[in-house]
């Protein structure tokens, strides 16, 4: 019998923390690659008279089954607590899938034999686009040299930002219909 020890590892609450880590290093590295390649964002100059929504960066260690680390993961996030509603978002209510709509179509597919794909979009919220204009802090870390007094015009949504699930179930939901589905009058996340 083999006894295997769980690993404890502490997730960092700051950059400070982090920042000697190659490990951490990487892991941010990797999300801002993600949200550069998204186009999240242009660099502007702080403009005056305009809320700017503070960020920072969460940190999370992914776990194997075994305990073993399986990943270091940073995400670069709005702190949205600060947004205020009418001048940095309008809408926020995105629907959610019903657990009886999971339930009944994972019955249907035992019951028929078919197979189920499942898939991760990773990074999701950078894939909805923003319409209002908000401004957030430049990453720490990541200041653009010549630039570190600038913010971040957004384009795309980031995770904290009140508007970010919205923005993104509507970029699905379009992306869904543009193939010919049609959304379920009894679950709107049901196409």
């Amino acid at each position: 019998m083999a006894l295997v020890r769980k690993c404890v590892v502490t997730e960092p609450s700051s950059f400070e923390e982090v920042v000697e880590d190659p490990a951490w290093v990487d892991a941010m590295v990797e999300e801002y690659d993600s949200i550069v390649r998204n186009s999240a964002w242009e660099i502007v100059p702080r403009p005056e008279g305009k809320s700017v929504v503070g960020s920072r960066w969460i940190y999370k260690v992914k776990q194997a089954a075994n305990g073993s680390v399986e990943k270091y993961k940073a995400r670069f996030v709005a702190r949205g607590f600060s947004q205020i509603e009418g001048i940095d978002y309008e809408e926020t209510f995105a629907p959610v899938t019903r657990y009886s709509s999971i339930r009944t179509i994972l019955a249907l597919l035992a019951q028929m034999g078919w197979h189920i794909h499942q898939m991760d979009v990773k990074t999701a919220f950078l894939n909805g686009v923003i319409e209002e204009e908000v401004y957030i802090e430049q990453p720490e870390g990541f200041e653009i040299f010549s630039s570190e007094s600038h913010v971040c015009r957004l384009k795309r949504v980031l995770y904290g930002l009140k508007q970010a699930p919205r923005a993104w179930y509507t970029r699905i939901d379009s992306y869904f219909t543009g193939l010919g589905f049609s959304k379920s009058e009894a679950d709107p996340d049901l196409y």
